[in-house]
């Protein structure tokens, strides 16, 4: 691992490299103000509300929302800063506003009205939020760190963050092997075909194709919290006007007698006879044509549909193709051909010539962002709204019997009842973290969304914004299979940052090069996905694509393969030729080509002995993990390039890395990438370890774990912070030997350690079976110092129950001589309070009593920092921010550790003069540490840091920088095979 030598921060350090880690949560909310609020509104269905009273027709429809930047309350363009919210334990919003169209029946005037819906969390850093672009200057200036990166909400005071989920990926089939399949029903199997089906607007509908005993297969989709189970013939017939003749063909077509059982062959001679058993059952049923397939559907369907009791069945059934089969397709040819796509793996899964997806792989996931679960549950809330204010209209139409639905005066009444609650929902879902929906919104989880954004150190503060979970249901999991760490994450993923324990598997870190996709392009430009779909299809037609174009004659596998691109069928191209077409993408991406997106990932599983089901997949979606490599490919200037990849092409890719071996790659096999830097697959905490490559893993993960729990250099904006508790060291020092991680990252700027003269030697018998020994003077001098902040916020608006006013205030005839308590009731600045002692009182309005509140706990405190939040026009106050600062040295028992994962435990303070010494320099050790603690632990990299560490202080400090700088280009000049 590369190594630098220590150097300061400059002012006016570059903290671009340590906002891109922080870059997906912020796009993500960006991308919910640019575009998912106005597609998470078109995909809201008008509501229509019959008159009980007459045949009118109200309809009600959602357009045109604004969120609008946070204003101070009361104070038009006074813009409000976190910095304020913190200290008022307030929520950092801004207003939500929604155009509401009135029209009654057909032919009446279309009314306008902008309602208000409350009030939405800005995340801070996004576009709403005003210090967005600001210089460190600035935002020292409005009391945030210099380095402030946002990416978190403030909600009550308290910094929230929206945990990144993992959720399968997107519009893509997978084929599953799971025994709770057979549960649906008698004749179901454990196989089935499952596709993650997500909306424009981030909704999502998954579909399960089932395989059942007899050869056939059923569409099943949740609505309304139940499972509904459709034959699939009904379902192919109801999409399109086609005829069991085409139905037989495209089933068929991927099977042939001369295949034999060759590579890349899917299917068997049973599709066949089972695709005439597909159409037997339709036929059985009397359904012949689509008309009466979509009848059929709309009868069992139109009582479970909300808002369509009074319309016909085929209206129904078409609403229901529509909203629920394969939502992020919009034409029914091409919901048509992918359903026969499914069908087709579906066979080849159960006669084993396509192997099963596994779920776990990362090569099948993607993330949920907190942009675009806010997206989806806004919708949910809103839709929730419109049904409310249906009943409430109803109800009253039905009470009065002269209450008209064309007063629209009247309409607003009922429909103004319950707006604010959609931003109260919201903003109740990032304080608790809970999404209360009936429906479920497809999610994995209901509970323990969000989390609290503790700055205990920087890097469990880093950590927090590059952790994914896999879902607290797998946690109660008894199977260890969803822990386990697979090849696919190689890249994605940080083999090493991981909690044991629990969590250990399920929490995990995206690596330090590791993105996440989004809607954006590099230059933050919206894409054009209708216009990036034109030019892909327009250049793989110019590689030899065929486009499915409706009822023609189709072939499969292995002479042809499927080109999909997000869902969505494109064509077939013949598989002699895809090889060049898969070059052609990737030339493409290189070059910046206008309508190819940098991040187009180029899935191409080619044909195979019973593996995967090949095909050419190309995915432009937001929320995939994405990476950069070196691209081998040549560039027209003789030059490499950078070129992003995701973990489902990265599969059946041929990478290798700079570290001179070849992974046993054979010759026809040549590497047609390159990775960046060895330490490209660690997580930023888990790079910050010297030689962690000399370490055994399990202390790799124990460091990172650690790292997390040290009190380190919390905050440099400390002053205006008003945390619960915060931990902060005293004497940080940026450590001697670092790896470039901390330049990069600018690490100094919070510190979290203490560099420290150790003896390895078994000395007393308190260092035994890890115990260590602190150098009593060492500790009175100030080493591994710290203090504790603990902030009361007290609200005496709250706290009296009995409607009593209560103010803070000192009664001028007490005759308490107490100095800690100032003239208004508040405690004095730099005061010493005692446990028992009081430090500020309330004064009683209606009984003029003074009550002092005195101080809880054992140990004594100071009075840090004082904060009144607002004041009544007397010039009362009834809510203060009391800061208190606690002296925390270290006593027998605490914990140190290393830079390594080796910890110990405070056995004793031991007297300088009985330490021992080194007989040329006089120098005394800070600690003394067992030579036990080495070689069980194999820590090799914790022995080469004391001796680089010795060797720089010792020597000079630049003779340490140029050899590692001379090892690191020694490195880089290895020939890699």
């Amino acid at each position: 691992m590369d190594t630098a030598a220590k150097s300061a921060s400059p002012a006016g350090a570059d903290y671009a490299a340590l906002k891109e880690l922080f870059r997906p949560h912020v796009e993500s909310f960006d991308s919910f103000l640019d575009v998912g609020l106005d597609e998470m509104l078109r995909g809201i269905r008008p509501m229509e509300i019959k008159d009980p009273n007459s045949s009118a027709i109200l309809k009600i429809t959602l357009e045109k929302g604004q969120v609008l930047p946070p204003m101070r309350d009361g104070r038009l363009g006074v813009p409000l800063y976190p910095q304020e919210c913190r200290q008022a334990r307030t929520t950092y919003h801004g207003e939500f506003k929604v155009d509401v169209c009135l029209q009654c029946n057909e032919d009446g005037a279309q009314i306008r009205h902008t309602f208000n819906f409350g009030h939405l969390p800005i995340m801070l850093m996004s576009k709403l939020c005003h210090l967005r672009d600001a210089d460190p200057h600035k935002l020292v200036f409005h009391g945030e760190e210099a380095t402030e990166m946002g990416g978190y909400f403030i909600c009550g005071g308290m910094e929230r963050l929206i945990r990144i989920l993992i959720l399968q990926k997107r519009n893509y089939p997978m084929g599953l092997v799971r025994g709770s399949f057979v549960k649906r029903g008698a004749g179901y199997t454990d196989k089935a075909v499952v596709i993650r089906c997500v909306h424009s607007d981030q909704s999502s509908v998954t579909i399960k194709l089932y395989y059942l005993q007899n050869g056939s297969a059923r569409l099943g989709f949740w609505l309304g919290g139940r499972e509904f189970l459709l034959p699939v013939g009904i379902v192919l017939k109801a999409l399109i006007d086609t005829s069991d003749r085409e139905i037989f063909t495209s089933l068929t077509c991927c099977y042939s007698d001369k295949y034999g059982r060759g590579k890349g062959v899917v299917s068997t001679q049973l599709i066949g006879e089972r695709a005439q058993i597909i159409l037997d059952e339709v036929r059985d049923l009397s359904l012949l044509t689509r008309m009466q397939c979509l009848v059929h559907i709309g009868k069992y369907f139109r009582s479970v549909m909300e808002g369509f009791e009074h319309y016909d069945y085929e209206t129904v059934a078409k609403a229901v193709l529509k909203d629920y089969i394969f939502v992020h397709l919009e034409n029914n040819h091409d919901k048509f051909n992918l359903l026969i796509f499914m069908l087709q793996k579906l066979y080849a899964l159960v006669d084993q010539t396509a192997s099963p997806d596994n779920a776990d792989a990362l090569q099948f996931q993607e993330a949920l962002l907190p942009g675009h679960l806010i997206t989806i549950f806004l919708k949910d809330r809103l839709q929730d709204w419109l049904r409310k204010s249906k009943r409430l209209i109803i109800e009253e139409a039905t009470k009065n019997k002269s209450f008209d639905l064309n007063n629209a005066l009247e309409v607003r009444k009922f429909l103004t009842k319950h707006t604010t609650f959609v931003g109260r929902a919201i903003e109740s879902m990032i304080k608790i973290g809970k999404v209360n929906s009936q429906s479920g919104l497809d999610l994995p989880q209901r509970d323990g969304m969000t989390i609290h954004a503790e700055r205990l150190n920087f890097h469990r503060y880093i950590s927090h914004f590059r952790s994914v979970h896999r879902g607290s249901a797998f946690a109660k999991m008894r199977t260890t299979s969803v822990r386990k760490l697979l090849p696919e994450s190689w890249g994605f993923l940080c083999p090493v940052h991981t909690p044991d324990g629990e969590p250990c598997g399920l929490l995990n870190h995206m690596t330090s090069t590791c993105r996440i996709s989004s809607v954006y392009n590099s230059e933050g430009v919206v894409k054009d996905f209708g216009k990036i779909k034109k030019s892909l299809s327009f250049e793989l037609v110019r590689v030899g694509m065929n486009p499915v174009l409706p009822k023609i004659e189709r072939t499969g596998p292995p002479e042809v393969l499927h080109v999909h691109l997000d869902g969505c069928i494109l064509g077939t191209i013949a598989s002699a030729r895809i090889e060049e077409a898969v070059n052609y993408l990737r030339m493409l991406k290189l070059l910046a080509h206008s309508g190819i997106p940098e991040d187009l990932e180029v899935g191409y599983v080619p044909l195979s002995l019973g593996g995967a089901y090949p095909g050419l997949y190309l995915f432009t979606n937001p929320a995939r993990f994405v990476r950069p490599v070196k691209s081998l490919f040549g560039l027209p200037d003789g030059k490499q390039s950078i070129e992003l990849i995701g973990p489902f092409e990265q599969a059946f890719m041929e990478i290798r890395c700079p570290d001179g071996g070849d992974g046993g790659r054979k010759e026809k096999f040549p590497a047609t990438h390159e990775e960046i830097h060895p330490t490209a697959i660690l997580s930023v905490v888990a790079n910050l370890t010297p030689w962690s490559d000399h370490n055994q893993s399990p202390r790799n993960m124990y460091q990172c774990q650690m790292a997390k729990q040290t009190m380190g250099f919390c905050g440099q904006a400390l002053k205006f912070r008003t945390d619960v508790k915060a931990f902060h060291l005293q004497t940080p020092q940026t450590p001697i030997v670092r790896t470039a991680t901390y330049g990069k990252y600018c690490m100094d700027e919070f510190p979290s350690g203490t560099n420290a003269i150790v003896a390895v030697l078994a000395y007393t018998g308190y260092d035994m079976e890890d115990a260590m020994i602190l150098n009593k003077s060492a500790v009175d001098r100030g080493m591994f110092r710290g203090h504790i902040y603990q902030t009361e916020c007290i609200d005496l608006s709250k706290k009296n129950r009995e409607n009593v006013p209560e103010i803070f205030a000192k009664s001028v005839l007490s005759r308490d001589t107490s100095t800690a308590i100032d003239s208004d009731g508040l405690p004095r600045l730099g005061q010493t309070v005692h446990p028992n002692e009081q430090y500020y009182s309330v004064y009683n309005r209606l009984t003029g009593a003074i009550r002092p509140v005195r101080l809880k706990g054992t140990e004594p405190a100071f009075i840090d920092y004082v904060a009144v939040n607002g004041a009544s026009s007397k010039g009362d106050f009834q809510k203060a921010n009391i800061r208190l600062r606690r002296v925390r040295n270290p006593i027998i028992g605490d914990k140190f550790s290393s830079r390594h994962g080796q910890k110990g435990v405070c056995s004793q303070l031991w007297p300088d003069i009985d330490m021992p010494f080194s007989a040329n320099t006089g120098m005394r050790p800070d600690l003394i540490i067992n030579p036990h603690a080495f070689p069980s632990r194999m820590t090799i990299a914790m022995l080469l840091e004391s001796m680089a560490a010795k060797l720089e202080v010792c020597m000079e400090s630049s003779w340490m920088q140029r050899l590692l700088q001379a090892q690191s280009k020694r490195r880089a000049r290895i020939p890699v095979t």
